[in-house]
C-alpha cells in the first residue's frame, strides 16, 4: 500500500481547498463539546479560540480562524442532568464569520420558559 503526502487538496479547477488537518478533523469548520454550567469549560474543540459565558445560558463561541462568511449552518444540541421534563431549544442564535452567539431556552409541560445553563453543549458549524 502506498501513502500520499500532501499539504493541500484541491478540485481539478484549483478551487475548494482542504488541508490534511481539515480532512482529518471532519468537514465541519468549527465544532465544540463544552460544559456550560458553573465555569464554562471547553472539553474538546476544533477551530475554537475561546468560549465566552455571557450570563445564564448565554454563550459565544469565538473561532480561531474566521469563516468565509456568516451564512453557514450551525447545529446545536444541549443537555441538562435534572429530573424536569423539559425541551431545550437554542434561541437568539447570532452567527458571524468569527463567532457564534446563542442562548439555551427551555420550556416545560406547565407552559413556562426560561434561559438556563447547559450541563453539556455540542455545536458544529458548516460553511463554504
Amino acid at each position: 500500500m502506498s501513502t500520499l503526502k500532501v499539504n493541500t487538496i484541491q478540485d481539478t479547477s484549483g478551487n475548494n481547498s482542504s488541508t490534511a488537518s481539515e480532512i482529518s478533523q471532519g468537514r465541519a469548520k468549527v465544532w465544540i463539546n463544552f460544559i456550560g454550567s458553573g465555569t464554562a469549560t471547553i472539553l474538546q474543540s476544533y477551530n475554537v479560540s475561546s468560549l465566552t459565558d455571557n450570563g445564564t445560558g448565554n454563550y459565544t463561541i469565538n473561532y480561531s480562524s474566521a469563516l468565509a462568511n456568516a451564512n453557514g449552518a450551525s447545529l446545536l444540541q444541549f443537555g441538562r442532568s435534572d429530573s424536569n421534563s423539559i425541551s431545550h431549544v437554542p434561541t437568539g442564535v447570532t452567527p458571524s464569520a468569527s463567532s457564534l452567539r446563542f442562548r439555551n431556552t427551555y420550556s416545560w409541560s406547565g407552559g413556562g420558559a426560561n434561559t438556563v445553563d447547559v450541563t453539556r453543549g455540542y455545536v458544529a458549524v458548516f460553511n463554504v
